[in-house]
């Protein structure tokens, strides 16, 4: 169970730092695949806005990051159903929303990007889930 723990707060780094990073990566080669691909779902739309609007989502993604890893954390000490549905429903509502907007607006890189994300993230969450079985503390101090 410690390697699985390990393993989501590695993700939690990974969007800290991807994050914290992308502010500075739209403006480089690496970006431009994917600026290609929004350029196409939104033919009218202009590029520097498109760099503003993803670098800017880049401290949010961050932000993310660091509570999930403290959420992990917090949840790995106490183990409850409850912090596993917390863990859980992190994971997905991001992931409903975001594709869903995304595919809305034909952006289908986010499916593959979230898709990958999602299945590093869920799997190792579903196969917890028989280890958070701790029953809340209710006792008013």
């Amino acid at each position: 169970m410690a390697g699985v723990e390990k393993w989501l707060k590695l993700i939690a780094i990974i969007h800290i730092i991807g994050g914290v990073l992308l502010p500075l990566v739209v403006f480089s080669p690496i970006a431009t695949p994917y600026f290609e691909h929004l350029q196409k779902a939104f033919p009218h739309g202009d590029l520097t806005s498109m760099k503003f609007l993803i670098g800017v989502f880049g401290p949010t993604v961050a932000s993310w990051g660091l509570l999930f890893y403290y959420a992990i954390g917090k949840a790995f000490l106490s183990k409850t159903e409850k912090d596993w549905w917390f863990l859980f429903s992190t994971v997905m509502i991001w992931l409903v929303f975001d594709t869903a907007f995304s595919l809305f607006f034909n952006v289908t890189a986010h499916l593959y990007i979230n898709s990958l994300v999602a299945l590093l993230t869920l799997f190792p969450l579903l196969a917890l889930k028989p280890h958070f079985n701790r029953k809340e503390n209710t006792d008013a101090s």
